[in-house]
């Protein structure tokens, strides 16, 4: 976008600075620190005679290369919408503004074009001449070398510390801390006391029959600190609140193949030659444990593989709430009120989808508030007891399970060892058929002290849903008896609960049935 350019009424040039830097960690380096790029450049100006604009444009924690934004940095932006005041953009370094020819040329370009030039400090670089801009060119085709060499060479660096057993870069996992290895060159992850200790409760309260929810209200309560926290109080985050736990958090954090010494490189764990997954480290939980843990979330509904996101219910009757004329799951979604206000709302999508329903659609706000009454009236003081299941289960069959796959996939690789693999394949088969058939699952009933309503009053949307979940809730909503109608109906809400029995009421008719005898 051209601006229209004004003049400094004085003739002088006006220059603004631009600092970028991929990882900001402070002013440790003092070669690429923002401090010192700032630094150079003003120097500079003061040498050649230039106005600088008191505002320098940042661009943090933003990387240059192919990966990250490019040209469209929130810094870069900011200068194209100050076109008209600026003569000069300079900056310390070359590799500041651009890490590969097409970028670097592309801002030269702009700025020409919008009656500016650029200014490398580093090299020297007038880019209001044409020698300069030539020169700058092949300084830019260097610099695009050097990154993509860079690059090879960090993906090698990785490569190997792995295949070393070393740990390769990056924060260490909760309950880690990273440290030198004692047998040569690199880092290893060892216990971290403190942060293991929390592990090592987590573990043996799920494998007592604890919930994931009860243990996180727990920390949360004692203030057990999370990794945000911990990075928080070392300094070494921009995050200006931690996180609290989580049932998602302790999920990740139990199930992390580091807790046992695992490592995993491009999504997959490192191995040993039998196709087994290598031990690199000290454990925070001993094998056994760690995969009758796996497999007791996992039975509770509880697992949580990789890094992705836990996609929460949308509303507290999202998956409980149907439709009375198909029996579909009603779906939660926002109409257009005459008001003009989005209101959130439970629909039936089988009448859109062509299905055969009439359809159906509630509000969803003053149906929640109605389930909640109605729900709390019926079992608001009965106590609640958390059904769990405990898995005794080894985990050995995953692991080989896993073992036989990944030596599957390696036999149809270029080059294989076709002959080797085959007979490491065979081995694993014949381990996996010494495996007992079945796991020993265990399922137990815990009091956890509370009633339903004093549970509802201190959970979050997705706890109480969980309640309603737990009480075998369904909510069947009918078609409005007069369509059109704009107020809510309670009538058209019909909400059952599963089957299980009043504590108090079970108590009381076990009484009578002893004085009777």
């Amino acid at each position: 976008m051209s601006h229209m350019k004004t003049r400094d009424p004085l003739g002088r040039v006006r220059a603004i600075i631009y600092v970028r830097l991929s990882s900001h960690r402070g002013d440790i380096d003092p070669s690429t620190s923002p401090a010192r790029q700032e630094e150079v450049c003003r120097a500079y100006c003061l040498a050649k005679g230039w106005d600088v604009h008191s505002h320098v444009v940042r661009d943090l924690d933003v990387s240059g290369s192919d990966k990250g934004l490019r040209l469209e940095r929130p810094g870069l932006n900011e200068i194209r919408e100050r076109w008209a005041d600026v003569d000069v953009v300079i900056f310390a370094r070359l590799d500041r503004l651009a890490r590969n020819v097409v970028d670097f040329r592309t801002f030269v370009d702009e700025a020409a074009s919008n009656g500016a030039a650029l200014v490398s400090v580093n090299e020297s670089l007038d880019l209001t001449t044409s020698g300069g801009r030539f020169v700058a060119t092949i300084l830019a085709a260097f610099a695009e070398m050097m990154a993509a060499t860079t690059a090879e060479n960090v993906e090698a660096g990785i490569a190997k510390a792995r295949q070393l057993g070393r740990w390769a870069g990056g924060a260490a996992p909760y309950g880690m801390k990273i440290v030198p290895a004692s047998d040569g060159p690199g880092f290893i992850l060892a216990p971290d006391r403190d942060a293991a200790a929390v592990v090592r409760e987590a573990a043996d309260r799920v494998l007592a029959g604890e919930s994931l929810y009860r243990i996180a209200n727990d920390f949360n309560a004692r203030g057990v600190p999370t990794r945000s926290a911990i990075l928080l109080r070392e300094g070494r985050t921009r995050r200006t609140k931690a996180s609290p736990w989580s049932t998602h958090t302790l999920s990740q954090v139990l199930l992390n193949p580091a807790t046992v010494g695992r490592s995993v490189y491009r999504g997959e764990l490192i191995r040993d030659d039998d196709g087994m997954p290598r031990q690199l480290w000290a454990p925070i939980l001993p094998l056994d444990d760690w995969h009758q843990l796996r497999a007791t979330l996992e039975a509770n509904g509880d697992g949580t593989q990789g890094r992705g996101r836990r996609v929460r219910a949308a509303r507290l009757l999202s998956g409980i709430a149907q439709c009375a004329g198909c029996g579909r799951v009603l779906y939660a979604s926002s109409r257009k009120h005459s008001s003009g206000n989005n209101v959130p709302t439970y629909a039936c999508a089988a009448r859109r989808n062509g299905q055969g329903c009439q359809g159906v659609a509630i509000t969803a706000e003053p149906a929640e508030r109605h389930v909640e009454w109605e729900f709390l009236s019926l079992v608001g003081h009965w106590p609640v007891t958390e059904v769990v299941t405990v898995v005794v289960d080894d985990g050995r069959r995953a692991d080989v399970e896993a073992a036989i796959s990944e030596t599957a996939r390696q036999m149809t690789e270029r080059g294989a060892d076709v002959a080797g693999l085959a007979a490491r394949l065979a081995e694993l088969h014949a381990a996996r058929e010494a495996l007992p058939a079945t796991a020993v699952t265990e399922v137990r009933r815990l009091e956890t002290g509370r009633t339903f309503a004093e549970e509802w009053q201190a959970r979050d949307v997705d706890g109480r849903r969980a309640l309603l979940v737990s009480a075998g809730a369904c909510v069947v909503v009918h078609r409005a008896a007069v369509p059109g109608r704009k107020l809510f109906d309670a009538s058209r809400i019909d909400l059952q609960l599963g089957e299980f029995d009043d504590p108090e009421a079970q108590r009381l008719a076990e009484i009578a049935a002893e004085e009777a005898f």
